[in-house]
Parts: C-alpha cells; sequence; structure tokens
C-alpha cells in the first residue's frame, strides 16, 4: 500500500465515507479499519495515477464540509451518500475539554493607594513580571496579610472575578482587598514594590493585571462596600 495516501486527511475522508466507517479517525479500530480498506484499494498497477487521484477527490470534491456528491464519480457507491450521511462520516473531532485553574490574588493597599506588587519566577506563566502576590487559597492570603504587611483589622474583601484566557487553560482569579495601616514596608524589596496607583511606573506586568490596577485609580473602589466575604 502507498503510505502517503493513508497519511492524508482527504485520502481517508474519501475511504470512510465510501465505506461507510463512521468513528473517529484518530480511533484505533478506526484507523486498523481504514488500513484494511486502502491496501484492498489499492492496485498493483498506476499505484501513482490512482494515489493522486485519491487525494485530488479528497481535497475538491469529497471536501470536509459540503462535499460535491452531485459531482463525485463514486457517488452511486458511496455508503456516506446513500445513508445521507456524507457530514457524520468521518466523525468530528471532539472538542478539547479546556482546562481552568484559579488561584486567589491579594490587594493589598496602603493609604497612599499605592499597591503591593511582587516579580514573578522567571520560569512559568507571566515569567518576570509584576503581579499581585498570588496564592492557592485565601487562607494562605490571609496568612501572608497577617505575617507580613501591617494592616487594618478589616477581613479582606471580595472585588470582581477576573479571567484570562491562554491558549491551554482559562485563569480565573478572585482578587480580595486588603487594606494596610502605616507605611507598610515590604520584606525583598527587589522582589516585591508598592505600586504607586496614581502616577504609575512603567514596569512590566501582565495585561489582565494592569487592568485591574487600573481600575483602581477610581478613588471610589477604595471607599465601597465589598461586594461579599470571600471563603476558603
Amino acid at each position: 500500500m502507498n503510505h502517503s495516501l493513508f497519511s492524508t486527511a482527504n485520502a481517508k475522508r474519501v475511504l470512510a465515507r465510501f465505506f461507510g466507517v463512521s468513528g473517529l479517525s484518530a480511533d484505533a479500530a478506526t484507523v486498523k479499519r481504514l488500513w484494511q480498506l486502502a491496501e484492498r484499494c489499492t492496485p498493483q498497477d498506476d499505484v501513482a495515477v490512482y494515489t493522486q487521484a485519491i487525494m485530488d477527490l479528497g481535497a475538491t470534491v469529497c471536501v470536509r464540509r459540503k462535499p460535491l456528491c452531485a459531482v463525485c464519480p463514486l457517488s452511486d457507491g458511496c455508503v456516506a451518500r446513500r445513508t445521507g450521511r456524507q457530514h457524520e462520516i468521518p466523525a468530528p473531532r471532539l472538542p478539547r475539554v479546556r482546562r481552568s485553574r484559579e488561584v486567589v490574588m491579594l490587594v493589598a493597599v496602603r493609604e497612599d493607594q499605592a499597591v503591593l506588587l511582587e516579580r514573578r519566577p522567571q520560569s512559568g506563566v507571566w515569567g518576570g513580571l509584576w503581579c499581585l502576590p498570588e496564592f492557592r487559597h485565601l487562607s494562605a492570603a490571609r496568612i501572608f496579610a497577617d505575617q507580613s504587611l501591617q494592616r487594618t483589622h478589616e477581613e479582606p474583601q471580595a472585588l470582581s472575578l477576573v479571567q484570562h484566557s491562554f491558549t491551554h487553560f482559562d485563569l480565573v482569579i478572585a482578587t480580595a482587598l486588603t487594606r494596610c495601616s502605616g507605611p507598610a514596608g515590604v520584606m525583598d524589596e527587589s522582589q516585591s514594590l508598592w505600586y504607586n496607583t496614581r502616577e504609575p511606573a512603567r514596569i512590566g506586568m501582565p495585561a489582565p493585571i494592569k487592568t485591574l490596577l487600573d481600575r483602581l485609580t477610581d478613588r471610589t473602589l477604595f471607599d465601597a462596600p465589598a461586594t461579599g466575604r470571600l471563603e476558603n
């Protein structure tokens, strides 16, 4: 058998429709059946002519959407056309299930409206950019705020969710607002800073975080009541 023929999606589609092979083209059983049919149909002579003809037929007539069955030279013997399943064969690919990742980011705000940022590790998502402190759970954010920040006794307030889509997953960010009293210094100045929302510095940060911080320039946000208390 000509391996280049079977490796093309166009040829597989022609074989699947003509013989009524309805499974997913990536499934082992479907692949095995198409191999058998391809072996059976490949002639002993003029293999190159046959191969090119099948590939051209799949590329121009037996196309994936809206196949031109009326002008197809194989239409009389085609199982898919005879049963009205041209658009079901081959079976459409199953949509990829996108992963979703949820994190908590702490919006620690000083009295002068500066916001605490941390530099992310060089490897991984948003490597090397300045971002809000990120935690897997709200309890971890609370512990950090209690141990590292001079803050008021108010419970962290829930802000609106921020969603951002990457190529292979969706990131859902739950933001928690906490107010700091006094200077609220930082422990490692090379990896953290207080970002002045009134006179923003030009630093590299992820677009979703920049959008969120731009909203913080609206003074009413600092005085607004919480949208709800975050739960663990």
